[in-house]
């Protein structure tokens, strides 16, 4: 018996698993077969406790996508919906996932996925197969998301993957999007200030190519404890050596400083050493980080690298974000002699600054600056 996931039900699959830690690349393979009921002669509903399921149980209002290899093989009933493989599949595009079921591979879910996401939703999606972060499941935009993993896949393994498809509705916009996406985002914000650049004016991006994301930049011995030998930008630009470090709310732990002041402030005699040293760590801890900020910028400011520092102030409204991204752009001017005169352009529109940040809003995690219209990402 097995069922093999498919589009949104396999996305919300290998979310769960990226979120326990497993690496997709560990994962044993499987070939495709056809689904079968493991109590009974056929599938339903009460199929599916949570004894023998792990995964969403299906239901009319959210069906269960499920890959077959046939048109004879599609499950009937309003709790599935099922897709016919497209001819052969490629080596490798089926994982197993457990004794009951089976998901189609990252690769392959890309190609699926672009038949039903925007071309930005689509970017976005590609940047976190294939960098170290994955969303919540069940509730992408408004959950937690998980940071620190394995990547699923890589720019280039997609495109040797959708290599060997031709006519398959979605491949031209999954080709597309490839364009757009970069490996190794460490975070959520990351990957959608990534996305913005990156896309075209055409789809309310900024237009200024794929960039490169958590480079290593070997900036030379490191002399002493506070100079590391190589430091990893979060973003940098293709046009000029110029990029971003994103320093989010948590950066400088500001929040524990303040509970470690109030639990001294609050502390009876006997504690107050003990509240007193804990505040000390945590104000030498962010000194030992502001100075770590500034030595990494000098390092990589003497390998010809000028990289802004941008905070969660700076993504709050459009205006912010364009001025920081014109503050980036007259640098390459000035300081490399780049013209970017069609860049500043497009942010000098003001028919085209509503859209953009309507479409930042959409892909920002964590419910921060509205909700999606670009669909379930």
């Amino acid at each position: 018996m097995a069922l093999t996931l498919s589009h949104q039900s396999a996305l919300d699959a290998v979310r769960m698993l990226r979120a326990e830690g497993v690496n997709l690349h560990e994962v044993e393979k499987a070939s495709l077969v056809e689904p079968s009921a493991w109590l009974g002669t056929r599938l339903s509903a009460r199929n599916f406790d949570a004894e023998v399921w792990r995964w969403q149980k299906p239901s009319a209002r959210q069906p269960l996508h499920v890959l077959v290899p046939n048109e004879k093989a599609r499950l009937r009933g309003a709790c599935f919906s099922s897709h016919a493989a497209w001819g052969k599949l490629p080596a490798d595009s089926i994982l197993w996932l457990d004794e009951h079921t089976r998901a189609v591979c990252p690769e392959l879910l890309f190609l699926q996925m672009a038949q039903s996401f925007s071309l930005p939703a689509l970017v976005m999606l590609g940047m976190e197969l294939c960098g170290h972060f994955s969303r919540w499941a069940y509730e992408p935009l408004m959950g937690a998301i998980t940071d620190g993993l394995p990547t699923a896949t890589s720019v280039d393994a997609l495109k040797d993957y959708l290599a060997g498809f031709t006519r398959v509705r979605g491949l031209a916009k999954a080709r597309a999007a490839l364009e757009c996406i970069s490996d190794h985002a460490f975070s959520a914000p990351e990957a959608v200030l990534a996305t913005m650049y990156a896309l075209p004016p055409s789809e309310h991006g900024y237009g200024l190519g794929p960039v490169l994301l958590n480079e290593q930049v070997s900036v030379g011995d490191s002399g002493s404890w506070e100079r590391a030998a190589s430091r990893y930008p979060d973003l940098m630009f293709g046009f000029a050596p110029v990029g971003i470090n994103y320093d989010g709310s948590m950066h400088f732990n500001l929040s524990g400083i303040m509970a470690a002041a109030d639990a001294y402030a609050r502390a009876e005699a006997g504690e107050r050493d003990g509240a007193r040293e804990e505040l000390r760590q945590k104000l030498e801890a962010t000194r030992a980080k502001t100075i770590d900020d500034n030595v990494r910028n000098r390092q990589l400011a003497a390998q010809g690298r000028i990289v802004f520092p941008a905070t969660k102030e700076d993504l709050l409204d459009g205006e912010h974000l364009d001025k920081l991204t014109k503050d980036i752009l007259g640098c390459a001017r000035i300081a490399f002699g780049v013209d970017t005169s069609e860049f500043e352009q497009t942010i000098d529109d003001t028919s085209l600054s509503r859209d953009r940040w309507d479409l930042f809003q959409s892909l920002m995690p964590r419910g921060r600056f509205g909700q999606s219209s670009y669909g379930r990402m």
